[in-house]
């Protein structure tokens, strides 16, 4: 095993045995893992930072509204006033509408869930800050826990109710976060290319003091007609060195 691959092994054992530990390491455990940080108070950070970013704590919780924005407090404190308008019931009787869900009744799956919603809002938290406003999760994880009543009947216990609807929370918050961070990365991949034609265009048109075309700036620079156009096309032709295609012209 390389370094790197060693790095990311501890790395990934850290993780797990915070999640056994409610998001939390002791800071005699992450010396344990990672011995030649106890003197290196830079390396020591970096793990640190890490871990925070990951909303893990050590040897205390992160408080989570940390992360949390002014209009997400706003959005949190008005949407928990609605959850308080919500039926309470005691353990016993949600155990027994647990088990009365497991079983198929459609009326009790509904009243549970309906219980649990405070519960995302707690879950929505650890993700927060992360790309995807925490209205965004909790309504998206709102929208699976109701597609996901009909499978209550596939458990076997009502006691795995709570974690169903857990991971149903979790891996949704994960692929909205993931599915933003895709968009953001594609996003950042096309400004990048625009930029890279918008200082070839300048360049050459700088050189030639006139404007360039679509043809002689491919020629010349190596960037692609049709990277050329499609940056053209984003920036609604607003790139300053090019000579703005007759078939783009007539489209304007």
């Amino acid at each position: 095993m390389n370094e790197q691959s060693e790095f990311l092994k501890r790395i990934e054992d850290l993780t797990e045995l915070a999640l056994d530990q409610e998001n939390v390491v002791f800071k005699d455990q992450l010396f344990e893992i990672f011995p030649e940080i106890k003197d290196d108070e830079t390396r020591y950070n970096i793990i640190a930072d890490y871990l925070k970013e990951k909303r893990i704590g050590i040897d205390d919780k992160i408080d989570p509204d940390e992360f949390l924005n002014e209009d997400e407090k706003n959005y949190l404190k008005f949407y928990l006033e609605d959850l308080e308008g919500l039926k309470k019931y005691e353990e016993n009787e949600l155990k027994t509408l647990k088990a009365r869900a497991v079983d198929g009744d459609e009326e009790a799956a509904t009243i549970v869930l309906n219980d649990y919603l405070i519960n995302v809002v707690d879950i929505a938290k650890l993700y927060a800050g992360q790309g995807v406003f925490v209205d965004d999760l909790i309504g998206e994880a709102n929208i699976a826990l109701v597609e996901s009543l009909g499978n209550l009947g596939a458990l076997e216990t009502a006691e795995e109710v709570d974690g169903f609807f857990s991971k149903i929370c979790m891996d949704t918050m994960q692929d909205i976060i993931a599915a933003r961070q895709d968009e953001l990365s594609e996003d950042e991949k096309l400004v990048k290319k625009v930029n890279k034609v918008a200082k070839a265009a300048h360049d050459l048109s700088l050189f030639l003091a006139r404007k360039v075309s679509v043809d002689e700036l491919s020629k010349e620079s190596g960037i692609s007609k049709t990277m050329i156009l499609k940056a053209l096309k984003v920036t609604a032709n607003k790139i300053d060195g090019i000579e703005i295609p007759k078939e783009e012209q007539s489209e304007e």
